[in-house]
């Protein structure tokens, strides 16, 4: 039953992959497969087995949603809401709960299908028959192992304890209980070493670094995890081999940012809609006015609901610091939105001249990293800290250097950066949950009307617990 429940999912997944869209390039130069696709078939050929790699990418992609879970992040913490409010603006009143949380179960649903996918990958590879080198059998397990990290993470900052589910069972799947988050972040790190150490430095044999997982690329997202760990050390250790792996540098040109041809990129998802794959479409159709690109001038368009700056938000900003005047202008009623993304649907081939896909790491977070382990730790680095952050400030803000000061006005200075840096690209809620900073800021917003300490923590999609009765709810839900 097993068997041949994983050859009917394979079959549906390689037909699925024709329809999609990829995060590796070199992957859409697969031949298509045959109509009927067994697990033998699929890890028989060099052609197909380049597909279903392409498919764990894909259902990776699906959870970014080309720019969408900015909202989700953004919305979540005090970067953006909608003005006027909504009433059905549940992430940004925090009136999420038990009763609603359908309308947030795709931040639970689509990690766990890329996972499903990532493990039929490394179930499969080791003995697969297709005529493949040990280096292309070697690179396939990495990208599994890095995407399989990559969901667990996203998964566990979100929900704490979740499933930890290695292996593509679906009777596994649909019993299995929480595990501790402490055993999560384990898997996760031991998938990121494994996966650094079966990966090259840079790209291989034309694969797009900067949507693929290298060596480097595996190492940002394990400086991330650390950091969120408390682990400055390795944290710290982990920032600074990206730092100085000479792939990336800060990017001068604040309009290429977070464009494809960024020299600070690390690691980004394609747009997940195959119509406008070089596009974050969901930000720039909603986001920003439909029509900014024939009235870019500031007050040119009204605009208001989704995807405004929350006045907090427009507060954090110094009024000389560039990066508020370069990737923000304001509406006709004064809204202030972003244009970090902008390409919406009606400026696809501006998209496609200039492509544009959702960045997931840069390089001015391994130096915001690196300068608060550095400020972290039990004999604090206060210099060093304030060097790193300079880094971001100057470059990208245009802004005067800060004196290292004392540890607290070192880690005050540290949550502003990442805020302005990192504003509308879904850092804010992390930063604040990781630190424990979210019950104090949130609660004292009086949008915030369904605010409590427990929603650190989402609540276990209600459809979730009834599939499997061996899940509990967070608690408070």
């Amino acid at each position: 039953m097993k068997n041949k429940y994983k050859t009917t999912y394979l079959t549906v997944i390689v037909c699925l992959l024709l329809l999609s869209v990829t995060s590796c390039e070199d992957f859409l130069e697969a031949p298509l497969p045959p109509e009927k696709i067994t697990t033998d078939k699929v890890f028989g050929s060099a052609g197909t087995l380049e597909m279903a790699m392409l498919g764990v990418y894909t259902k990776a992609t699906n959870y970014y949603g080309a720019g969408q879970f900015v909202y989700c992040a953004d919305q979540l913490a005090d970067n953006l809401s909608a003005n006027p409010p909504l009433a059905s603006d549940i992430m940004s009143t925090s009136e999420y709960d038990a009763s609603n949380s359908s309308s947030l179960s795709n931040t639970w649903s689509q990690p766990y299908a890329a996972i499903y996918e990532a493990n039929t990958m490394l179930l499969n590879l080791p003995t697969a028959t297709a005529k493949i080198t040990d280096e292309e059998r070697d690179h396939y397990m990495a990208q599994a192992l890095f995407l399989r990290a990559l969901m667990y993470f996203e998964l566990v900052r979100l929900y704490g304890d979740v499933p930890l589910i290695l292996e593509p069972d679906p009777t596994v799947s649909k019993t299995k209980a929480r595990t501790p988050k402490a055993e999560v972040f384990a898997s996760v790190i031991a998938d990121l070493k494994e996966a650094m150490d079966l990966l090259p430095a840079t790209n291989i044999s034309g694969l797009d670094a900067r949507r693929c997982a290298n060596k480097y690329v595996a190492e940002a997202l394990l400086a991330r995890v650390y950091l969120f760990m408390g682990d400055y050390a390795n944290a710290e250790t982990s920032a600074t081999n990206v730092i100085n792996s000479g792939n990336y540098s800060l990017e001068t040109d604040l309009t290429a940012v977070l464009m494809r041809r960024s020299t600070e990129i690390i690691f980004a998802m394609d747009g997940a809609m195959i119509d406008f794959p070089n596009s974050c479409f969901y930000y720039g159709l909603y986001g920003m006015p439909n029509f900014y690109q024939d009235a870019p001038e500031p007050y040119a368009n009204e605009y208001s609901g989704w995807g405004c700056l929350t006045q907090s938000a427009i507060n954090e900003y110094e009024s000389d610091d560039q990066r508020f005047a370069t990737w923000f202008t304001y509406s006709a009623e004064e809204n202030v939105f972003s244009i970090k993304y902008p390409y919406n649907i009606f400026y696809q081939e501006l998209a496609d001249a200039d492509p544009q896909d959702f960045c997931v790491l840069r390089l001015s977070e391994m130096y915001l990293i690196r300068a608060e382990a550095k400020a972290r730790k039990s004999s604090p680095d206060l210099q060093g800290a304030a060097e790193d952050l300079n880094q971001v400030r100057t470059i990208h803000g245009g802004l005067t250097g800060i004196s290292a000061g004392s540890q607290s006005e070192m880690l005050t200075a540290l949550e502003h950066e990442n805020r302005v840096e990192f504003m509308c690209e879904g850092h804010r809620w992390y930063d604040l949950v990781r630190t424990n900073r979210a019950d104090a800021v949130l609660s004292q917003l009086e949008y915030k009307t369904g605010w409590e300490a427990h929603k650190v923590l989402l609540p276990v999609p209600a459809k979730e617990l009834i599939n499997n009765t061996n899940l509990v709810p967070n608690p408070g839900y």
